[in-house]
């Protein structure tokens, strides 16, 4: 289960939440329709089928078969934390977590595994959220046979109408809540709610966040659980969605067979209305925040009253003209960032709707501390020239080409979007009021209205959207720094910004694309046809090699892979300890030779290109999509950056100052600090791995990196791999002219030194490795970990996988259900074939400090119980179902044919594991595993490391 908006974000983000509705004089605002399409003029998508039962219950089925024989299944309760009272602030959210906890036909505990003997992954596959005004559930059904369809929507019928709640199983589930609240209460989270707090400590927002409180968690009593669940848990409150591969008249039938009769129980009460100060949101204010544990950012915002509106064309319209200014002012603010004179790590402008009852237009910059009144200066600046001067032209027309090109996409990949996606976009177009329409008619809306984008409209938008901005700015400031009178300095600060004069930005100069020749077309040397994977492998005259398979599981659309020489195996990390997160940031904010990043983005404009970098342990790997207007293109942006990566001392700055930021907060959770140490200590105190000292990461430099790519990247081993709607004639014409075309490559990809390879696990501990954060004192994580075999035969490691997964059921169980401790328990297992002799299956919980002993012991008798054979082998058969029902239609995904092909000629070997892969799994039974378990769960050998408060 999750909350949907506890992350960490600006307030401002918050605005989302409350959907975005739109008004249009030609449609009848007062008409109450029970879909946003039958009071709006937008043409509704045809393919869905909307309907409401005689109870009230709505509900919308499509039709649609990527993946084949599957569907998404999901129901919107329209209720929330607004709902709650003082007293039961977290019900909503508590009373969605008791969904799972026994119902009139389903005993306690047994909801999930009778959805994973279905072959649903608990997590993956059945969730569910709360939100302030929604709750909602989902199912991932992995066939749509009558079976399967009976199961979950018997069982959504069960959560919806017919749950027990009963006490004990209120008490048991009150651990695992407090342990959800503490797994999200950090630094970060206490800013935001603070910052929550500033702009809207006038509303009831700040005390409806539905997570609840401790105390509250504590004491809500069985009998307002029920009084809630049948006043909001309601036919007409309620609103179902059933996308995939089946007949729309057959899923009504179903709809209507489970939820026909139900009926609600008591009267209808309406919900809590959100209303905004108008005193408040026009007065000049400013706060300060100030905690050690935090990044500094200054937010600088102007809020008004909106009126109530609804989703048409004219709004679209008007939407796309007012986005416009800010979309354009977010490209001058990440230019600037880039800038060696930037004060601020990044800058965003947005505008947004808070809860149908206030507009917000916010700008947001990330700075180090001591520089948060320049940084706020400059986005302050830049943001007024914009208003005073307007945009550009050239500007404009970037923005527009872009959404020309993403519509037209959008229309050639349509028949084959996939199936959660769309049941996501229908269930939140319902919440926000908005209508589905289809990829088609949005072209031809935009297409029709482009004249009318112009410079004149979009910069009369952008100053309605920032008017009043002067006369009352909502300042807020939230710094690691203790700042005296914060609040009048904050003030002072923008009024001084304010009062400094601004001139015209000069015009960007023109560009053209520099990698359009790579010389003579490479020619190919070899082509092997390779039947049972329907793919083709391809070496060109200069040993590039290129694995292909042609594949319309997702159409007009092909997805590629570079990979590229040597990785950090080779990198002179003993040296500088900092080289691998200095070498992936610094490469891919320098662009290349001849373009700066923004210059590529300026130049791909309406183009459907763009590249990804990453560095492996024995690769470094380039990676997009594209479609196959822009195949040739995409080739020779990725050709350029495999040739001419750039080295811009520009991107130092901006490195410098992220890192100067971000690495003092690693210690604020426990998830920082584990992500700082634990490979380090799991690999006997590697320096290779984990994060070194903030020092290290800003000792390198790019004369390092260039020496190191000269050397083992830029002349290295080149493999290509491309899955995808493409014909393979063409595919070869566009590499011929890129990569083909390039001098020779080696033939034999890198390979590592055996003793870069030599890693060990350490010890068994026989007390506990303590680590500290510095974040809340009631939260503590507990990892421990057993060494297992490596990867090198596959079968093992699929066991050990599959071992991994039962171990994470059975500590679902022992840990969350009886003994309420945790939310979400996790096992992780690493069986690389890369590391002789090093692997290990790891557990790992979010935990209270005073329990964490106590939980460790409960880990290590799970541990010795599969040691010792005790398996239930039901909990097998709910481990193994999930992955057999996937068997077939994980086939349906390009990107696991890219895995599967990525070293196809490297080594071939990947082929044969991957042709095992159904046989394995098949035929596995519980009994092959056991004699794994016996030789994994030794707990004398096991590593236990508890990250405790007190940092």
């Amino acid at each position: 289960m999750r909350i949907s908006f506890l992350t960490q974000v600006s307030v401002v983000a918050l605005v989302f939440l409350g959907g975005c509705r739109a008004a249009s004089p030609e449609i009848d605002p007062s008409l109450d329709a029970p879909f946003a399409h039958m009071a709006s003029d937008l043409p509704v998508d045809p393919a869905i089928t909307y309907g409401e039962l005689p109870n009230g219950l709505r509900y919308a089925v499509r039709q649609n078969a990527t993946p084949t024989k599957t569907a998404s299944l999901l129901m919107r309760v329209d209720t929330g934390s607004l709902n709650e009272t003082d007293e039961t602030r977290g019900l909503a959210h508590f009373l969605e977590h008791m969904a799972f906890n026994g119902s009139e036909n389903i005993p306690e505990g047994e909801m999930t595994k009778r959805l994973e003997r279905f072959g649903l992954a608990f997590g993956a596959d059945t969730n569910a959220s709360t939100g302030f005004t929604e709750t909602t559930y989902q199912l991932e059904l992995p066939d749509v046979s009558e079976e399967m369809l009976n199961e979950t929507l018997g069982i959504m019928r069960e959560t919806a109408e017919r749950l027990l709640l009963a006490p004990d199983a209120i008490e048991k589930e009150r651990g695992v809540i407090q342990a959800e609240r503490r797994a999200r209460s950090n630094p970060a989270f206490r800013a935001f709610l603070d910052q929550l707090d500033f702009y809207a400590g006038h509303t009831v927002l700040p005390a409806r966040l539905p997570i609840g409180t401790e105390a509250t968690i504590d004491t809500i009593q069985p009998e307002q659980f029920r009084e809630f669940y049948r006043r909001f848990y309601r036919p007409e409150k309620t609103f179902i969605t059933l996308v995939g591969d089946l007949e729309p008249a057959f899923a009504v039938q179903k709809i209507e067979e489970f939820f026909g009769d139900w009926t609600a129980s008591a009267e209808f009460e309406a919900g809590m209305n959100v209303e905004i100060d108008s005193v408040a949101i026009t007065t000049p204010r400013a706060r300060v925040y100030s905690d050690p544990e935090i990044q500094t950012s200054v937010n600088l915002a102007v809020l008004k009253a909106v009126e109530e509106e609804r989703d048409t064309v004219a709004t679209r319209k008007t939407g796309r003209i007012e986005a416009m200014g800010n979309r354009m002012l977010n490209r001058r603010l990440g230019k600037l960032a880039r800038t060696e004179s930037a004060a601020f790590i990044s800058a965003g402008v947005g505008r947004s709707n808070f809860f149908d009852v206030a507009e917000v237009s916010s700008l947001t910059v990330n700075a180090q501390p001591e520089n948060w009144e320049a940084a706020l200066a400059q986005g302050e600046q830049t943001l007024r020239q914009a208003l005073e001067f307007g945009f550009t032209q050239a500007e404009l027309d970037e923005q527009l080409a872009n959404d020309e090109n993403s519509l037209k996409v959008s229309v050639q990949t349509s028949p084959t979007r996939r199936t959660p996606r769309l049941a996501r976009q229908i269930i939140g177009a319902f919440g926000g009021e908005a209508v589905v329409t289809t990829p088609e008619t949005a072209l031809e809306r935009f297409m029709a209205s482009k004249d009318e984008i112009t410079l004149d409209a979009v910069t009369e938008a952008f100053r309605e959207g920032w008017a009043g901005l002067d006369a009352a700015p909502q300042l807020y400031l939230q710094t690691s720094d203790i700042l005296e009178e914060g609040e009048t300095k904050l003030l002072a600060a923008y009024r001084k910004s304010a009062a400094v004069e601004v001139s015209p930005r000069a015009e960007d100069k023109q560009l053209s694309f520099a990698y359009n020749d790579f010389g003579p077309a490479g020619t190919v040397t070899k082509r092997e046809r390779i039947d049972d994977l329907d793919a083709t492998l391809i070496t060109f005259d200069n040993n590039v090699r290129l694995n292909f398979k042609n594949s319309d599981f997702e159409e007009n659309v092909i997805r590629m892979s570079a990979r590229l020489g040597a990785g950090t195996l080779s990198a002179p990390i003993a040296d500088a300890p900092g080289f691998e997160t200095y070498a992936t940031n610094m490469l891919s904010l320098s662009g290349l030779g001849q373009h700066s990043v923004d210059d590529i983005r300026t130049l791909m404009a309406g183009r459907s290109v763009g590249v990804g970098r990453g560095l492996g342990d024995t690769t470094m790997t380039l990676s997009g999509s594209t479609t196959p207007d822009d195949l040739e293109l995409q080739f020779k942006l990725m050709a350029a950056y495999a040739t001419d990566p750039g080295y811009r001392p520009e991107a130092q700055a901006q490195y410098d100052k992220y890192i100067r930021s971000w690495y003092p907060t690693l210690d604020s959770t426990p998830a920082g600090v584990a992500s700082r140490d634990l490979g380090r200590i799991l690999r006997s105190g590697d320096k290779r791995w984990g994060l070194p000292d903030e020092a290290d990461l800003l000792d390198v430099d790019f004369d390092l990196i260039k020496s190191w790519m000269d050397e083992n990247v830029l002349n290295g081993a080149i493999e290509l791999t491309v899955v995808g709607d493409v014909e393979e004639d063409v595919l070869v014409d566009a590499v011929a002219k890129t990569f083909g075309a390039l001098p020779e490559r080696p033939a034999q990809s890198y390979v590592p030194d055996p003793a870069l390879t030599a890693i060990k696990f350490p010890a068994g501990t026989k007390r506990p490795i303590k680590l500290t954060h510095a974040g809340d004192a009631e939260t503590a994580r507990l990892y421990i970990y057993w060494p297992a075999p490596d990867g090198s035969d596959v079968l093992q490691s699929r066991h050990a996988q599959m071992l991994s997964n039962l171990f994470e059921l059975r500590l679902t169980e022992v840990l969350r259900e009886d003994e309420g401790a945790t939310y979400s328990p996790g096992v992780s297992q690493s069986s690389s074939r890369l590391y002789p002799g090093y692997g290990f299956i790891g557990a790992q919980i979010e935990v209270s400090p005073d329990r964490i002993d106590l939980m460790a012991e409960e880990i290590r008798e799970v541990a010795e119980s599969f040691r010792a054979g005790d398996i239930d082998p039901d909990v097998f058969e709910r481990a193994i179902k999930p992955i057999l029902e996937n068997l077939e239609t994980s086939l349906e995904n390009n990107s696991l044919w890219m895995s599967v092909l990525r070293e196809a000629q490297s080594d071939p070997s990947g082929l044969e594991r991957f042709r095992s892969r159904e046989d394995t799994y098949q035929n596995m039974t519980l009994e092959d595993l056991k004699p794994l378990a016996e030789q994994v769960f030794i707990n004398a050998s096991a590593v236990e490391i508890q990250i405790l408060p007190g940092g």
